[in-house]
């Protein structure tokens, strides 16, 4: 409060601490506090809660036709740089590849740190995805740079129907003890709102957030 010096001040929360009440017991089976049930459909509880987040999502069958969706992204976006992580895990990476080549993009070097800045669209893949908020979860390490989704303007996140977790209590569950760099949930494209609660889109990160769901 105004006058109150940083002794009185911390004598008072003090005070305030001793009157916090008993302490609450955690449930013991964390079922009861799940929103989404595991034996619901998460792909398609994820499908919905993306588009609701302004995400726009596509489900594929497979691998061939992921790649060939991405190409249509690329081309519909009329990029002339993309970036794709040089990780084993990503799925039909040669493939993609050698049809973004074709296309006559360039592919950044994902070692130049300049490189998200420049580039037109971060391709990704992800550890996981969560069905109760729609979001990717996108890791750091090795070949994959957390800019590859943060700071271009345009992201396509590639996502395997097996990835998808019911809901963030399954997404802590997973981490483990050996945690990543960092690790980024994204749950929309970039936005704000001013005083006046006028939505921009794009102002952090991202304008458009594309999800490619295989199987």
């Amino acid at each position: 409060m105004l006058g109150e010096t940083r002794g009185q001040f911390l004598t008072r929360v003090r005070k305030a601490l001793t009157h916090r009440g008993k302490p609450v017991d955690l449930p013991a089976d964390v079922e009861i506090a799940r929103v989404i049930r595991s034996d619901e459909d998460l792909a398609q509880v994820f499908m919905t809660r993306a588009e609701e987040a302004k995400i726009h999502v596509y489900r594929v069958a497979d691998e061939d036709a992921m790649v060939d969706k991405v190409i249509e992204l690329l081309v519909a976006t009329r990029a002339t740089s993309t970036m794709v992580p040089v990780v084993e895990t990503f799925p039909a990476r040669d493939r993609l590849v050698t049809r973004i080549q074709e296309q006559g993009i360039v592919l950044c070097d994902t070692d130049d740190p300049e490189a998200s800045f420049s580039a037109d669209v971060g391709i990704t893949d992800v550890r996981a995805a969560i069905a109760e908020t729609g979001s990717m979860c996108i890791a750091s390490g090795g070949g994959r740079r957390r800019l590859a989704s943060l700071a271009v303007p345009c992201h396509i996140a590639i996502v395997r129907a097996e990835q998808i977790v019911p809901d963030l209590i399954d997404w802590t569950s997973s981490l483990g003890n050996d945690l990543a760099a960092s690790e980024v949930l994204v749950s929309g494209p970039s936005k704000t709102a001013d005083i006046e609660l006028l939505l921009v889109m794009g102002v952090h990160g991202p304008k458009v957030e594309h999800v490619i769901l295989i199987g």
